[in-house]
């Protein structure tokens, strides 16, 4: 059972962004870098409102992770379905990214608000992996060592 805007013992905060959610289909919570992970920003919503597994994104700016999600949210919307193990090129500008989809055991660290919001692990998440400047993903040889923290594989 999934929470609603209408639920009684709601902060202002949770009822707000929960009304957001109902009205859009999908919420994006946005994650600042902490000792041990990367910014990162994930939804709550599609999985409700679409049958999608909803998406996360790490290491990237905020503010460009939200615009993902929310890209891929309007595909969504249209009736597109994302794939793990399979590439895009419809969101990243010159690029194609890859779905992958998340271990629910990693839910706990990167998607609380989800697990919260769905009452436990029963919802999908893929993770949006992006490639490095050469195309290449972080699975594959010589993919630039530099990225390789900010952008942990959820799998």
């Amino acid at each position: 059972m999934v929470r609603r805007s209408t639920d009684s013992n709601l902060n202002v905060a949770d009822k707000k962004l929960l009304a957001t959610l109902e009205q859009w289909g999908w919420y994006v919570l946005k994650v600042g870098a902490g000792e041990s992970t990367p910014p990162f920003a994930y939804s709550v919503g599609l999985y409700e409102h679409f049958k999608h597994p909803e998406i996360i994104i790490l290491g990237l700016d905020l503010d460009t992770m939200h615009h993902l999600i929310n890209d891929a949210g309007k595909q969504i919307r249209l009736g597109h379905h994302y794939e793990s193990g399979h590439k895009y090129s419809d969101l990243l500008a010159h690029y194609e990214c890859e779905f992958r989809s998340v271990a629910p055991g990693r839910y706990d660290r990167f998607l609380n608000y989800a697990l919260w919001y769905y009452g436990g692990l029963h919802f999908p998440a893929l993770q949006l992996v992006w490639p490095d400047r050469h195309g290449r993903f972080p699975w594959e040889q010589h993919f630039d060592k530099r990225f390789r923290e900010d952008q942990v594989v959820l799998e």
